[in-house]
C-alpha cells in the first residue's frame, strides 16, 4: 500500500497504473474462481499464464501465491514471448500484445480460458475481455464461445459483466 501512496505523490500516472494492475489481478483471480472447467481439467495445479504484462504477473504472484481452487494449487507463469506460451488453464494477453492473439489461439488447448484486453470482445476473439468504460475497468464475456469449449461461466460473473454475448 505504501508504494501506491508514494507513487501517487511522485507520479499520479504511476499510481493509476498500479491501481489498474491491482484491479485486473483481482478480476483474473475471480475469473479463475467463477468459471468451471470440464472435469478432466480439475486435477493437478491450476496454471494462470500472463503474456505482455510483467507487472500484472508480479502482482498476481505476490497477492495470490499459495491460494487454491478446490484441490488445485494456483501457479502463475510469465511468458516472455508468444512462442513460450504453453499449457495453462487461464491465459491473459495484454493489449500491447493483441496482434499475437490469432496465432496463440491456434496453439491453445481446449482447457485454456483466454482473457484479453481490447476495444471489444469481438475484435479479440477471447472468452473474457477487459474494456474501459468511462475510465472504469469492466469486462465482457463471450458465453457462447466458452460453452463451446465446455466451460461454465458462473452466475456471479455473468451478472457483473459489462456485456455478455
Amino acid at each position: 500500500m505504501f508504494s501506491v501512496t508514494y507513487s501517487a505523490q511522485q507520479d499520479p500516472s504511476a499510481a493509476a497504473k498500479a491501481l489498474k494492475t491491482k484491479m485486473k489481478s483481482m478480476y483474473i483471480y475471480q475469473f479463475a474462481k467463477n468459471v468451471y472447467w470440464p472435469k478432466a481439467y480439475t486435477t493437478g495445479d491450476f496454471t494462470i499464464g500472463i503474456y505482455g504484462s510483467e507487472e500484472l504477473f508480479n502482482f498476481l504472484n505476490t497477492s495470490f501465491k499459495d491460494k487454491s481452487l478446490g484441490q488445485q494449487k494456483i501457479k502463475f507463469t510469465f511468458f516472455k514471448s508468444s512462442s513460450e506460451i504453453n499449457d495453462c488453464h487461464l491465459l491473459f494477453i495484454s493489449k500491447e500484445q493483441q496482434a499475437v492473439i490469432p496465432k496463440v489461439q491456434k496453439t491453445l488447448n481446449d482447457k485454456t480460458l483466454l482473457v484479453t484486453e481490447g476495444e471489444n470482445l469481438a475484435s479479440t476473439g477471447s472468452m473474457i475481455n477487459f474494456v474501459y468504460v468511462q475510465n472504469r475497468l469492466k469486462f465482457q464475456i463471450n458465453k457462447s464461445k466458452a460453452e463451446k469449449k465446455d466451460f461454465t461461466i458462473g452466475q456471479t460473473l455473468t451478472k457483473l459483466a459489462y456485456q455478455t454475448i
